[in-house]
């Protein structure tokens, strides 16, 4: 998925179309991602004078660990972006996150990568079981903490409660 710019230009006000398959090894350093199992990009790459822009679609599986189960799971990812390469910026200047400058080739690795990285999810779970309890915590249901936030009184404040009580007791 590389082009120099003289190939590049033999297209100029057309459309280059592309549809692969990629592989990519070292996706990240995150401990939780395992592999890219399944990786198919295509979408096209308009040719202006100076500037290309790539409309770019993305389709893959990723295998990860569970966040909760710490099993092997598959994350399906599904991603579309624009992207802008242009010849006239450089590295240094104060550029778009999706503008990028280019030199000789136009390679959209780089790229790929990125916007797989940025859209994976942080925690990723299958498991449709609430989290158990620990050492002095549990986790409970939204009606459970009601119930008992209206229940539980701390036992310093009853004497407040109970001053709250007679005084709406005087008024009426």
């Amino acid at each position: 998925m590389k082009w120099t710019l003289a190939q590049l230009r033999k297209f100029h006000d057309e459309v280059i179309k592309f549809d692969e398959s990629l592989e990519l090894e070292n996706l990240t350093d995150r401990k939780d991602i395992l592999s890219v199992e399944s990786l198919n990009v295509k979408g096209e790459i308009f040719v202006r004078s100076r500037q290309f822009n790539a409309q770019i679609y993305i389709d893959a599986i990723i295998n990860m660990l569970d966040s909760r189960t710490s099993e092997d799971i598959q994350v399906p990812l599904q991603i579309e972006s624009l992207e802008i390469f242009d010849e006239t910026v450089h590295e240094d200047d104060d550029l778009d996150v999706n503008v990028h400058p280019v030199i000789h080739t136009l390679d959209l690795e780089p790229v790929i990568r990125e916007l797989i990285i940025v859209n994976l999810p942080n925690a990723y779970t299958t498991s449709d079981e609430p989290l158990g309890s620990g050492n002095d915590w549990e986790v409970i249901d939204e009606d459970e903490f009601a119930h008992e936030s209206e229940e539980k009184t701390d036992p310093r404040l009853e004497k407040l409660k109970a001053l709250l009580d007679s005084d709406e007791e005087k008024e009426d």
